[in-house]
């Protein structure tokens, strides 16, 4: 495990307080994945501005051991939009949680930085749909989606079918209570939203695939939001 970092490009994820005056953060970094960083002195330091969820910094580090001590820290704070921050933090909860440590991750960090750079409130659903999609095909969590899971053949638009997180998309009758039209799984696979019926049916089985890996862990961010819905 490498003792000294400098120059790392990095995105912070999470940051938590720590005794009177330090912080820990949880980095997602270009060449070393996720790493947890202790920030000592961190509130009061001229750089607090920086210690912020998705901050765009280059970092520096060191130590033997899991938690490393941040060393350098430069970049630039990013301000978000009040209607994009929570389903932002849903976006850091899901890297945090699939993401593993010191494992290069530039494709991840790539997927990370053009959504930041990308995401409006009126791209908000697609570009959240997709974020999921592409971030789970590579953390090799998603399921075949262009065959279906009993003979291998193609998805076809006149079918139907239904879809099960361990094993992807059944066909079946449809009529059945869960069948979803070939049609719209082949706009969804050519990332055409302009039917309606796409961003709903990715939202579900997206839904299905990241519970199904969560293995019952409940994500934070979805418990916020339901809190925030009831308040309404």
């Amino acid at each position: 495990m490498v003792n000294r970092v400098t120059d790392q490009p990095a995105f912070i994820l999470h940051r938590k307080d720590w005794q009177n005056s330090s912080l820990l953060l949880d980095l997602l970094t270009r060449d070393f994945g996720r790493i947890s960083v202790l920030a000592k002195g961190g509130k009061n330091s001229r750089s607090r501005g920086l210690y912020q969820p998705f901050s765009r910094v280059s970092v520096g580090w060191t130590g033997r051991q899991t938690l490393k001590t941040l060393t350098a820290i430069d970049g630039i704070s990013k301000e978000i939009p009040e209607s994009l921050y929570l389903p932002l933090l849903y976006v850091n909860e899901l890297v945090e949680t699939f993401q593993p440590g010191f494992e290069s991750s530039f494709e991840i960090f790539t997927l990370y930085e053009d959504l930041l750079n990308q995401i409006n409130p009126h791209n908000l659903e697609i570009s959240l749909r997709s974020f999921e999609r592409e971030s789970m095909q590579i953390f090799g969590y998603l399921p075949d989606l262009y065959t279906d899971c009993l003979q291998s053949k193609p998805i076809k638009p006149e079918c139907c079918y239904y879809f099960v997180a361990s094993r992807g998309l059944v066909p079946c009758a449809c009529d059945h209570e869960n069948a979803i039209e070939g049609r719209i799984l082949h706009l969804w696979n050519q990332q055409d939203y302009e039917d309606v019926k796409v961003a709903h049916i990715a939202k579900s089985i997206m839904r299905c695939i990241i519970d199904f890996n969560l293995q019952g862990k409940r994500l934070k961010s979805r418990d916020i939001y339901l809190q925030m819905k009831n308040w309404k």
